[in-house]
């Protein structure tokens, strides 16, 4: 509908009350006719005011200022048209389920000519109206899809990983490495003592064969002295023998004591082998 038709009708139907208040023939009548006339006269001018306001909204592209102007000169001139205009303006909004609201009120009102164009319209904003509900429905699976992908998940608990058993503190044993060593030489230097020692006497008992005893004297023949030379190498051998196993037992015990005393100072035992004339044998000696 063209606003030039729709302005004249805002200004015909303000024209229409004159008319019918010129039956009145006392002057009483005629001035309480007159009062309603300039009422509805106020009214839709207003009507045509509040119109030609939102035509000129649309054209601006205001189309929300717009629809309040055209309600508000509907409530005023009750002209149906102007539904349609309203119509238009929740269209260009984007808001179809108005647009058709407005659109199907004016249907009832439209002439015969238009009702056809403006049943395809309908048709056409409520495949409009279904296609926006479509697009809003997966932007909202959308939204939603990626809200769940962005919530953290359950948090794992770390793998429990089994603790080391804490090695076995080392044995503070008393008889250690050296003592066994200094034990094994002491028991090899006894055991070659008592050989050398045997065999010594063997070599005497031989010796004595070949000899023979005058009073307090003892004379031996010239057969005796291999046997003499071996008995005095044997009993020599017997002599360091016996003293590195007992320079040996000496350090074992002396080691023992130190560990089983637990002293602060590092104590160090020191055997050191000696000889001379008279014999040989080993010295054992510590170091604070």
């Amino acid at each position: 509908m063209s606003m030039q038709l729709l302005v004249s009708a805002l200004v015909s139907v303000a024209m229409v009350a004159p008319a019918s208040s010129a039956t009145k023939p006392t002057a009483e009548g005629s001035a309480a006719a007159s009062a309603p006339t300039t009422g509805e006269d106020a009214k839709l001018k207003r009507a045509e005011e509040l119109f030609l306001n939102g035509r000129q909204l649309f054209k601006e592209g205001s189309y929300e200022a717009a629809i309040l102007a055209f309600q508000e000169s509907y409530e005023l001139s009750r002209l149906p048209e102007i539904l349609y205009n309203i119509g238009n303006s929740y269209e260009k909004l984007g808001d179809f389920a108005n647009a058709r609201k407005y659109l199907d009120q004016y249907r009832a009102f439209a002439p015969e000519k238009e009702r056809e164009l403006l049943g395809r319209r309908i048709q056409n904003l409520d495949q409009r109206l279904r296609e926006q509900e479509d697009r809003a429905r997966a932007e909202r699976e959308r939204q939603e899809q990626e809200a769940k992908q962005a919530e953290p998940g359950p948090v794992a608990p770390p793998p429990v990983t089994p603790a080391e058993p804490a090695p076995e503190p080392k044995k503070d044993r008393v008889f250690g490495p050296a003592a066994g060593v200094l034990t094994g030489v002491a028991v090899v230097g006894l055991g070659l003592g008592i050989g050398f020692g045997v065999s010594a006497q063997s070599q005497r008992n031989q010796a004595l064969e070949h000899c023979s005893a005058a009073g307090e004297q003892t004379y031996c023949d010239v057969d005796a002295r291999p046997f003499l030379d071996a008995q005095k190498s044997r009993a020599l051998g017997a002599d360091i023998s016996f003293a590195i196993a007992g320079a040996a037992a000496i350090a074992v015990i002396a080691i023992v004591a130190v560990k089983a005393t637990r002293k602060k100072r590092e104590q160090t035992a020191r055997l050191t082998p000696w000889g001379s004339p008279r014999g040989a044998g080993l010295a054992l000696g510590f170091r604070f």
